[in-house]
């Protein structure tokens, strides 16, 4: 039996994902955050009164991984915590001025790391690479709620 790890394509995404983290998390190295808390400041700027389920949603991240990174962001003065005033058992997360800064400091340097990851793909290419990878994060999305 003969099997090509190289040209599999769970590896060549994970390979992929772990370059393109490392490359940027060197370009946020002097904001003192990590790609991870860059992803929740920014969708927090972005819809403040997030509820940490939304939040989690949104990024992809489980629920105990949302809160440990809140908590951090918290203690750096990127994010509060607000009970709602419907629901005392929901907490909305606000940006503070901090994280609105940061995150006009952030996006064209996001912006940059995004064209070096698309460098030397046409419009087309890229659309379709989009499309493609989409398709595939469908697939396993369908097959985990399916159980497939």
């Amino acid at each position: 039996m003969y099997f090509n790890m190289n040209l599999s394509l769970g590896f060549i995404l994970n390979k992929t994902a772990i370059a393109s983290k490392s490359c940027f998390n060197n370009k946020l190295k002097e904001f003192d955050i990590s790609p991870e808390q860059w992803s929740i400041i920014f969708r927090v700027v972005e819809n403040p009164g997030l509820s940490q389920k939304m939040l989690s949603d949104t990024t992809y991240k489980d629920q105990s991984n949302i809160t440990r990174s809140i908590d951090r962001l918290e203690k750096k003065s990127f994010l509060t915590r607000k009970y709602n005033k419907i629901d005392k058992r929901t907490i909305n997360i606000f940006p503070t001025k901090k994280a609105e800064e940061i995150v006009e400091k952030i996006i064209p340097i996001s912006e940059k790391h995004n064209q070096l990851l698309l460098n030397g793909l046409n419009d087309e290419e890229q659309n379709l690479l989009t499309l493609l990878l989409n398709k595939v994060y469908k697939n396993i999305e369908n097959k985990e709620k399916h159980n497939v």
